[in-house]
């Protein structure tokens, strides 16, 4: 049995459990508090006969479905997105070379 300053591993696992019985007997791991889920965040299926551009921009335009990932277009939208960025940061860049 491991020992830390006095207390058993025992001891620190029947202090744990929400009911601190006197018996042993009527410990077990199911009793203890686990942490509370959150509430799942807005989700908006869209369905099947929606078109790629239309699944992208109907549940409040690509940024909030790219970073909020408000329907099941969130990882096409944050692709649109890289593409987006990436030319514009290529075109930024062109003009400043050939300045």
């Amino acid at each position: 049995m491991w020992r830390h300053k006095r207390y058993t591993i025992d001891y620190k696992w029947h202090s744990m459990a929400k009911g601190k019985s006197s018996g042993k007997s009527d410990f077990n791991l199911d009793n203890l508090e686990r942490i509370p889920r959150r509430d799942l965040p807005y989700f908006d299926e869209q369905p099947d006969d929606v078109g790629l551009i239309s699944g992208m921009t109907s549940s409040g335009g690509i940024f909030r479905v790219a970073f909020l990932d408000t329907n099941q277009f969130g990882p096409h939208a944050m692709i649109v997105m890289l593409f987006g960025f990436a030319a514009v940061t290529g075109a930024i860049l062109y003009l400043l070379s050939s300045a």
